[in-house]
């Protein structure tokens, strides 16, 4: 399945609206709260990132991703 740039735009934003429920998340709990696919949540990740909205991170668990701000 072929992403166009809107649906990638709409998916971050539905990532984006999720993450107001708790201080940060791991791959694996966005995709179970949002509901999207690995590729899908990855663009959306990625498009989060360039908009400086979200940054990805590491801890002693592994990577997660959180607010910027």
């Amino acid at each position: 399945m072929a992403l166009n740039k809107q649906t990638i735009i709409n998916n971050s934003k539905k990532v984006y609206a999720c993450m107001y429920q708790m201080v940060h998340y791991t791959f694996n709990e966005l995709q179970k709260i949002c509901q999207l696919g690995n590729t899908e949540l990855c663009l959306a990740l990625v498009q989060l990132i360039q908009e400086n909205k979200i940054k990805q991170d590491r801890n002693e668990q592994g990577i997660y991703y959180v607010l910027n701000g």
